[in-house]
């Protein structure tokens, strides 16, 4: 399927942000969303803890 000019200019932009996002928190962009999901887990956690 091909892609037009504007939906690649759209994946392109959320690639940049992916990989600052990656960079951010030292982790391989693979592992972002796994590791984004952990830290929320982990958040939760603790504000449960604290009530």
């Amino acid at each position: 399927m091909p892609v037009d000019a504007e939906r690649w200019r759209e994946l392109k932009e959320k690639e940049e942000i992916l990989k600052k996002a990656a960079t951010a928190i030292r982790v391989q962009e693979k592992d972002l969303a796994r590791v984004v999901a952990r830290f929320k887990r982990e958040i939760k956690e603790m504000d449960e803890k604290l009530k």
